[in-house]
């Protein structure tokens, strides 16, 4: 073999070990965090509504006029009227004289999840809090909010492996959690309820809204129009119900 061909073959070796190295260096730095991000790339093209975070709805003051309406111990305001009211096994059914219905959720079947992981498994809360040790979460509408408010386009191959796997895990959230509706999410804050609300009036789909108060319950709520019927839903008269739920005075009940 010549001089000539010896020194490439050293070359080519020493090029190589040094892919090697670089590759092996890459891989120890940010091997967990390209696996977090590969997995979310998939998961996205997948479910394409992993990618959509809450919008605030546009600021408006809600109507302070409407029909009290009371079912498990809560109220809120309708703008359609009393309407009827039919209780079934999880949920309540307002049905409106114009058309519109709302449906409210038995609260009690509304999982209190912060609460529930920290008294059912404490080692599983244990690695919860190991894991958002920078970015403690202490209540159910924390929670929703940075799982709903995480997307796969938030990853990168390069980020802290920390941060990675933060996001891993609320990603993992978001697709258990789901979406109640489409499409469109987006938050809301009328003081003491926050929330979210999935899909928009006036699109020929229902719309659903979670409802945090200041004391962390969470309610579900659906609004519809009935079968057949072209009454008008608007994001007005949503807003109306939802910043007006509230208990009962516990005089009136």
């Amino acid at each position: 073999m010549s001089d000539e061909a010896e020194k490439k073959g050293a070359l080519s070796a020493i090029i190589l070990t040094v892919l090697v190295v670089l590759v092996s260096v890459y891989c120890i730095a940010y091997g967990l965090q390209t696996l977090v991000w590969v997995e979310a790339r998939h998961w996205s093209s997948v479910n394409p509504w992993l990618r959509d975070v809450p919008q605030p709805l546009p600021s408006a003051t809600p109507s302070a006029k409407g029909t009290q309406v009371k079912a498990y111990d809560y109220e809120f305001l309708s703008p359609w009227g009393a309407g009827k009211v039919t209780p079934h096994l999880v949920h309540v059914e307002f049905r409106f004289n114009g058309g519109q219905v709302a449906i409210l959720f038995d609260p009690e079947t509304s999982l209190d999840t912060m609460r529930n992981l920290k008294s059912t498994n404490p080692l599983e809360y244990q690695r919860f809090t190991n894991v958002f040790v920078d970015h403690p979460i202490e209540f159910n509408y924390q929670l929703y909010q940075m799982v709903y408010g995480v997307s796969p386009g938030q990853l990168s191959p390069i980020m802290s492996s920390r941060d990675a796997m933060r996001m891993n895990v609320l990603l993992l959230w978001k697709l258990s959690f789901g979406f109640d509706t489409t499409p469109g999410i987006y938050s809301f804050d009328f003081g003491k309820n926050h929330g979210f609300q999935f899909g928009e009036p006036g699109k020929g789909r229902p719309v659903a809204v979670r409802v945090f108060d200041d004391r962390d319950r969470q309610f579900r709520l659906i609004f519809l129009v009935a079968a057949g019927s072209n009454a008008p839903l608007t994001q007005d008269d949503i807003n109306t119900a939802v910043s007006s739920l509230k208990p009962v005075p516990i005089i009136e009940r």
